[in-house]
């Protein structure tokens, strides 16, 4: 809930229902003052501006765009990017083996529209966005009966040092 607004002074806000942007200053009770921009649109439409950010963090929506709009997503992202800026994606994803066999890289929830990428999926849609991984982990004290959380920073290739 706090995370960014302990590291940054002001976090913007990507929404694509406005019932729950309109709700964000209250739910953020006393660090309201962090509140930057609020923007309601899909991750498929907004455009941020470039230059702007430090970071970006995106967290459980990507499972909502196909691999061209996530890849798309990810290049606006990068052009939105300070120098030295990263782009952080926390997100469920398969286990790419189960009891040593390939479990592929995809499952697709036919109920809300949703998929499940496999780390390795994943990867391949970073360098095809231009994006190098600085850093990935995945998510610890986790339950064993949901899907595993990767997190990955991530930065443009042109951003990194020779």
């Amino acid at each position: 809930k706090h995370l960014l607004s302990h590291h940054f002074d002001k976090v913007d806000l990507l929404e694509g229902n406005q019932r729950l942007l309109d709700t964000a200053p209250d739910f953020l009770g006393e660090r309201r003052d962090h509140l930057g921009e609020l923007y309601c649109s899909t991750l498929q439409e907004f455009v941020p501006e470039e230059g702007r950010y430090d970071c970006i963090w995106v967290q459980w929506v990507v499972i909502y765009l196909t691999d061209s709009d996530f890849v798309a997503f990810l290049q606006r992202c990068a052009r939105a990017l300070r120098p030295g800026g990263l782009i952080i994606i926390k997100e469920n994803v398969l286990e790419e083996t189960r009891h040593g066999k390939d479990v592929g890289d995809l499952l697709k929830d036919e109920d809300d529209s949703s998929v499940t990428r496999s780390p390795r999926l994943m990867r391949y849609i970073f360098k095809s966005a231009g994006l190098d991984i600085i850093l990935e982990r995945h998510q610890i004290e986790w339950s064993n009966e949901m899907l595993p959380v990767m997190m990955c920073a991530l930065a443009p290739r042109e951003h990194m040092a020779p």
